[in-house]
């Protein structure tokens, strides 16, 4: 166990720094980089966790920035979706889905950086179809989180909002697939372990994340926020177009 946390520790600190910044990502970045320690049976649940964990210590900080309305019709959209997914997944090639899904993204990464724009007044009807996008690619990919950050990114909401309401939201979405989890079986003794002893690179990524955002002009939120997305989606259409 020492030898694969000393492999696990530097992801989990490297993605809790992303996290830390952005509100978003921890998922994203960990899971391929705790693989390399743990089966992703483990690694992923053990993300889970953590991302429960360090959304609540920084609910206290997000809670007056979150936007509440958006998280509200996010959520419902969120728990429909994730079985939906699951049943497309039968029926569909993953390559097909992972293609589609990186397109849409890269599509969407290219408009919001050429400065496009949702209306200011959005509908609950709206929030609740990316909630259940987001769930929907949850349950195929495991990946439900960017159609939620470029939906708070194309509100037009500043940086320290987008960041508050997307660390609330994957905090929810955590204990949601948690819950799940935990009645498939997957968290048990074992896994609270090493939760317990990734706890120091996790906040301390966290801290340094935060540092990083209090005192970046809040222009590099954006860009990061969009190169993180941009990186993913290419990442995405390569395993499809390879067929890994």
């Amino acid at each position: 166990m020492l030898t694969s946390l000393l492999i696990a520790a530097p992801g989990i600190f490297l993605a809790s720094v992303l996290r830390g910044f952005t509100g978003f990502g921890f998922g994203l970045a960990a899971v391929p980089l705790l693989s390399l320690a743990l089966p992703p049976a483990r690694a992923v649940p053990l993300v889970v966790l953590l991302q429960v964990i360090v959304g609540v210590a920084d609910l206290r900080r997000g809670w007056r920035l979150c936007d509440w309305r958006v998280t509200g019709g996010l959520i419902p959209g969120l728990a429909l979706g994730i079985p939906t997914g699951i049943a497309i997944l039968t029926h569909l090639p993953a390559n097909a889905v992972r293609l589609v899904i990186g397109a849409v993204m890269a599509v969407s990464v290219l408009l919001l950086w050429r400065g496009a724009r949702l209306p200011a007044r959005r509908s609950l009807a709206l929030t609740m179809s990316v909630g259940a996008i987001s769930g929907t690619i949850s349950g195929l990919s495991s990946m439900g989180g960017p159609p939620v950050v470029v939906y708070l990114i194309a509100l037009g909401h500043d940086a320290a909002t987008v960041r508050a309401t997307a660390s609330v939201y994957f905090m929810l979405s955590g204990l949601l697939s948690g819950g799940l989890m935990m009645s498939r079986g997957l968290i048990d003794g074992e896994l609270l372990i090493w939760t317990a002893v990734s706890l120091p690179a996790l906040f301390l990524g966290s801290w340094v994340g935060t540092r990083g955002f209090d005192r970046a002009n809040p222009r590099h939120h954006r860009v990061t926020a969009l190169v993180v997305l941009a990186v993913l989606s290419a990442v995405l259409i390569i395993r499809a177009l390879n067929g890994v």
